[in-house]
């Protein structure tokens, strides 16, 4: 018997080591394996070259490929090295990553560094048209004192979408984060009659100096224009009138302050989001943020900032046009009766509105009680509604018993609050409420300081 016991362990044992000599990742599909390394700095990319010989020309062919100098600089050939040393070493090894690769082109590249030579990347980014780059991120993590690197980059590629045009016209996607726009004829080229672009993302960018800022892309699909300072060096954002010919648009979103825009046609835009910074509250004195709302009155989702409730609760509030189409509101909110009082005022705008969600970020309201109201939304249409409440704001049940009076077709309220413990009893003064609609579900969750979590679901309509 221990034999018989010994044999069965000794195979066992077989088997678990011959399961372990398997090479079973370089035998995945080769896709698969492109997928899980271009989540990789390309020098790691490079390096997986020593694992065999199944894998010394993997690196060569793969089709996306990351250069990011903070990655490169805490390598350990490089931890001896003066930091211009090894930015020379890190635009070698990006030149020659190119030169030696085998495969025709590099579908996505992505480059974030601090500093670079405008001639060199001349050079490099002539690299990038040849090999039919279709994804571009471009991200320049600078300090105060390098804002000249950055314009270079913007001069440098406008140049290539000037020489390059064939080539350039294949790329697909393009992302640059904290590039400096210090003149409108760069942005002319660059987003002029860009034919196949489909993804565009400015973030962080300065265009302080730009007036008007034209973007042409008949297939542009989604632009995100993120007009925020990343740190206290570069406060200088884009004021500017932005002209945005893209007939077919599909998703806008916007965050920095009150601009103003024109669409050639925004009728194909289907979901929009708008946040502006408060750094711009005079602008609730003027018709600027009304126009930002009304140029979007086509999107059936959209997101608005706080500042949007607090705007209509004035008594220019007729100045924003109706949303008709809109189905989906996402909206920031401020406990306090003058929000609630704009926000009221928004649904009228938005007949046909069919899911509500509110943020609300702080407030606590005492001075405001419920009421009966006639809004073609809330009587016809409404059937979702989502109310959080963060850590700062304090939940009012008199701003549920509004929706519980007013929303006929209401099917669904979900309540979600951030370290303040919300009681079951508490929602059983609901039960006096005269319900609008007899199939209305309530469902709570809350997290108390300590971060226990309870939930709770109440059907109103068996009351």
């Amino acid at each position: 018997m221990e034999d018989a016991y010994y044999n069965r362990s000794c195979t066992k044992r077989a088997q678990i080591i011959e399961l372990v000599r398997e090479d079973r990742l370089s035998n995945l599909p080769i896709d698969l394996l492109y997928h899980i390394l271009s989540f990789l700095d390309a020098n790691d990319v490079v390096r997986t070259s020593a694992l065999g010989n199944n894998w010394r020309n993997i690196w060569s062919s793969v089709p996306s490929l990351k250069f990011d100098f903070n990655v490169f600089l805490l390598q350990d050939p490089y931890l001896q090295m003066s930091y211009y040393e090894c930015l020379s070493k890190f635009w070698v090894f990006f030149s020659w990553t190119f030169f030696m690769r085998q495969a025709p082109q590099v579908t996505k590249l992505r480059v974030l560094c601090h500093y670079f030579d405008v001639k060199q990347f001349n050079l490099l980014l002539g690299l990038f048209t040849a090999q039919n780059v279709k994804e571009l991120e471009f991200e320049a993590r600078f300090t105060v004192d390098d804002f000249p690197f950055s314009v270079g980059f913007s001069e440098s590629l406008s140049a290539v979408r000037r020489y390059y045009d064939t080539a350039f016209g294949n790329l697909k996607s393009l992302r640059l984060v904290t590039v400096y726009f210090n003149d409108a004829k760069i942005t002319e080229k660059l987003f002029t009659n860009c034919g196949v672009l489909e993804n565009l993302s400015l973030e962080y960018c300065r265009m302080q100096t730009l007036e008007v800022f034209n973007i042409s892309a008949p297939n542009l699909k989604k632009f995100t224009f993120l007009n925020r300072r990343r740190n206290i060096f570069s406060p200088h954002l884009f004021h500017g009138r932005l002209i945005m010919h893209t007939p077919n648009l599909v998703n806008f979103c916007y965050n920095g302050p009150v601009i103003c825009w024109e669409f050639s046609n925004r009728s194909s835009v289907n979901h929009a989001v708008i946040e502006v910074s408060y750094e711009t509250f005079i602008v609730l004195y003027q018709p600027k943020l009304a126009a930002m709302i009304s140029a979007l009155n086509c999107a059936k989702a959209l997101s608005l900032p706080s500042m949007v409730p607090l705007y209509l609760s004035r008594a220019w509030s007729g100045w924003v046009r109706h949303l008709p189409n809109t189905r989906s509101l996402r909206l920031g909110m401020v406990y306090t009766a003058r929000y609630i009082e704009g926000l009221i005022n928004l649904l009228k705008l938005t007949p046909n509105l069919e899911i509500l969600s509110m943020n609300f970020t702080w407030g606590c309201v005492y001075d405001w009680k419920s009421r009966y109201v006639d809004l073609a939304c809330v009587s016809h249409h409404l059937k979702e509604v989502r109310i959080t409440g963060s850590r700062y704001s304090v939940f009012s049940l008199e701003f549920v018993k509004f929706f519980l009076q007013n929303a006929k077709v209401l099917e669904k309220i979900h309540i979600s609050q951030e370290q303040q413990e919300l009681d079951p009893k508490e929602f059983y003064a609901l039960r006096t409420v005269n319900l609008a609609s007899k199939t209305v579900a309530l469902s709570v969750t809350s997290t108390s300081a300590s971060g226990q979590r309870k939930c709770f679901s109440l059907n109103l309509g068996n009351f």
